[in-house]
């Protein structure tokens, strides 16, 4: 008998009678338009191989169990459910793989940024120790509380050409006193 003479349907009977011939025969018949298919899906050629060789394993495997009504559809529906896993899996992979990334730079970014931050306010508070107390109210109105001048001006009796004068002075003793924090950071 010439298998590959028959057509799918007599070859599908034949392999559910545990025929490796006819496994054969649908494997030379299909395999290059199934590799054809998947490799444009893919662009990988070893990806391409794996599958096709995935797809004719499992019809062998299952060829008992299985009820093929039109193999060519059939073989075309798998190879299309399998670079859709694939590439599934990969972009999935990918997304997986740039959040670990991304969580490593952020979580070592937000420690960095954290352990300078709390130095930074540990250092100003020092200088504000060592300001004149006036100066240092002010300082902390403005710039930390973030009240506007004029109401600084109103609660504490001054001017707001005083209050200006403190900011003033206050930050060039910041300035000062944190030239070392900064080339130390």
């Amino acid at each position: 008998m010439q298998y590959g003479q028959l057509p799918d349907d007599a070859l599908t009977d034949l392999l559910k009678k545990d025929d490796a011939r006819a496994f054969q025969a649908i494997y030379h018949r299909h395999w290059q338009h199934l590799y054809g298919f998947v490799y444009l899906q893919l662009g990988n050629r070893e990806d391409a191989e794996e599958i096709v060789h995935e797809i004719m394993t499992r019809l062998w495997q299952n060829r008992q169990q299985s009820n093929i009504q039109n193999l060519g559809l059939y073989l075309f529906i798998a190879a299309r459910n399998q670079c859709n896993k694939l590439i599934k899996s990969q972009i999935n992979l990918r997304k997986f793989r740039e959040y670990q990334i991304l969580h490593e730079v952020m979580e070592s970014y937000d420690t960095e940024n954290l352990i300078r931050h709390n130095d930074l306010v540990r250092a100003i508070e020092e200088v504000m120790k060592r300001m004149p107390e006036k100066t240092a109210h002010v300082f902390r109105m403005s710039k930390i509380e973030e009240l506007p001048n004029k109401i600084i001006a109103e609660q504490l009796s001054l001017s707001e050409k005083a209050v200006e004068y403190h900011i003033t002075k206050s930050l060039k003793i910041l300035r000062q006193h944190l030239q070392d924090f900064s080339s130390n950071n």
